[in-house]
């Protein structure tokens, strides 16, 4: 750790952005016209089916088409401006040997690995720019405040562990006083040039806090190659554009705040278990401005079994429909900008599209067991309207990101079951209990984690069985045939990696030196995107 770095000269830290692509922008626009191309064919009357049944599917693609409309507007509010020019200069006089304000660096920690621990506590210790590190152990571990000692950081814990993560967190502030604050998930390993180049955003005596992403570098099976994928999508996608509506809200890892800002709303958020997505509600109801940096400046681990992945997104589904049903996003008064209270609206329907999912594998069962259609129209009429809808959905997705992979899609829909019971569970009042994703002591197989995709999947392939004996009407027989055939596969295939436990196809931990030295592999560049759309 040094006052005055130099200069880096080492490689630039990836940036998790690309400018907006002028073939997005005409993308953008054929998807919005395909959007309502399908969407009058389904309202069409001579096509209605059963009644019931074609409400449903209405409700199905009508909250897919919101949600897709305001994740388009998102990506043409991409963000190119240039950093503050006074962000600059201070940086500059940062490494001309400028004293900098106090700093203090929190690594919340429960139950994780400690070797994992002690990997991000030497790298933030490391870290240049004076500042203090502290290790926030809400596990009471013996072994972790060994880790700290020899480190020589602070180690702190508490008593109770009240309000998880955010409590932890809040008593780190309590016994701390460092004018800006640091908080990293134990195991997202900093760079040594984390703080010069995140600090000089703050140079704006407004902004609250200063976010970077998340960058997983364990793309070992297919979860933490399909979940760090959607991530990637999320954050070079989407949160350019949230920045530019002075929405980026804080992720939890990988941000500094201002003191001043905590001390104003209170400290982290402790209402919720997803306090991280809170706490920004809260600073810019009073005002407070957020900065997303698109600088990879710390690399994390994704979950790496089905059980895992699942709790991550049991935590983050409830905290987006607890800002969805109980933000109250639209009252009058709240101090948010109309931009900012779409913005997170678009939390909450991003995991409301599983909702539609669900529905859209029922569909070819219902007809193939039942006769049942919500539309009554030929597979070509169909296809017509249909095809190039989801073509122009990926495509946006492909032209900005640069590709995508099958992984992140079957990961998207293997969460589906998970993201209705966090829905059923903030409708009941029933908050998901908080865990630490990487924490250890989970079952790594697991099929009663997957019990609901094992009970669709089978669904589908009766009515696949079902149909081809009946062989009612060929046409749109086939038709449902593949569309329940696509479903088994992308199941069959979250299933046998839950029950297997996923195989490790590689380690990718991360080296690192006496010193701090860290050489970590870059994350890969190929991207997947959800099935029908991108996080928002």
């Amino acid at each position: 750790m040094t006052a005055s770095p130099a200069p880096p000269a080492r490689a630039a830290a990836r940036l998790a952005w690309r400018p907006l692509q002028r073939s997005t922008r005409v993308a953008i626009i054929a998807a919005l016209a395909a959007t309502v191309f399908y969407q009058l064919f389904l309202l069409n009357p001579a096509y209605r089916g059963p009644g019931w049944l074609w409400v449903t599917m209405l409700v199905a693609e009508g909250l897919t088409a919101l949600h897709l409309i305001g994740t388009w507007w998102t990506i043409l509010a991409h963000d190119d401006r240039p950093e503050a020019v006074d962000a600059t200069v201070w940086r500059n006089r940062l490494y001309a040997g400028a004293e900098p304000p106090s700093i203090d660096v929190f690594i919340t920690a429960y139950g994780e690995d400690p070797a994992l621990v002690k990997r991000t506590v030497i790298a933030a210790r490391e870290m240049d720019l004076a500042h203090r590190t502290f290790l926030l152990d809400d596990g009471d571990s013996d072994e972790l405040r060994r880790i700290a000692d020899e480190a020589g950081i602070g180690y702190l814990r508490r008593e109770g562990g009240a309000h998880a993560k955010a409590g932890n967190v809040n008593a780190g502030l309590a016994r701390t006083d460092g004018e800006f604050v640091v908080i990293f998930d134990a195991d997202h390993v900093p760079e040594p040039n984390f703080l010069i180049s995140i600090l000089p955003h703050l140079q704006d005596p407004d902004v609250a806090f200063v976010q970077s992403p998340q960058s997983y570098t364990n793309n070992v099976n297919l979860v933490a190659t399909g979940s760090g994928e959607a991530q990637r999508i999320f954050y070079e996608l989407v949160c350019p554009g949230k920045n530019h509506f002075n929405a980026a809200f804080c992720v939890g890892t990988n941000v500094m705040f201002r003191r001043a800002a905590l001390d104003e709303i209170g400290g982290i958020w402790t209402g919720s278990n997803s306090e991280d997505i809170w706490t920004s509600i809260e600073l810019h109801k009073r005002g407070w401005k957020s900065i997303y940096v698109p600088q990879v400046l710390a690399r994390g681990l994704a979950p790496e079994d089905v059980p895992s992945y699942l709790k991550q997104q049991m935590r983050w589904a409830s905290g987006g429909f607890e800002v969805l049903l109980r933000g109250r996003l639209f009252k009058r008064g709240t101090g948010l900008t109309i931009d900012q209270r779409l913005q997170y609206l678009f939390c909450g329907t991003h995991y409301l599209l599983s909702l539609a999912m669900l529905t859209f594998m029922l569909f070819p069962a219902l007809y193939l067991l039942f006769a049942l259609s919500p539309i009554r129209a030929d597979g070509v009429a169909w296809a017509t309207h249909y095809l190039p809808f989801q073509a122009a959905v990926l495509l946006v997705t492909w032209l900005q990101s640069g590709g995508f992979k099958l992984s992140a899609i079957v990961a998207s829909i293997g969460a589906t079951p998970v993201h209705l019971r966090a829905l059923g569970g903030v409708l009941l009042g029933r908050p998901a209990q908080w865990k630490a994703t990487n924490a250890g002591g989970g079952a790594g197989r697991s099929l009663w984690a997957v019990m609901p995709l094992f009970v669709l999947l089978v669904l589908n392939a009766t009515a696949i069985v079902v149909g081809l004996l009946v062989m009612a009407d060929p046409a749109p027989t086939w038709l449902s045939v593949g569309w329940a055939a696509m479903i088994v596969l992308i199941l069959g295939r979250m299933i046998v990696e839950s029950v297997t436990g996923g195989r490790i196809r590689r380690s990718v931990t991360p080296p690192v030196s006496p010193s701090g030295d860290r050489r970590q592999p870059d994350a890969g560049r190929q991207v997947t995107p959800p099935a029908v759309a991108v996080p928002a």
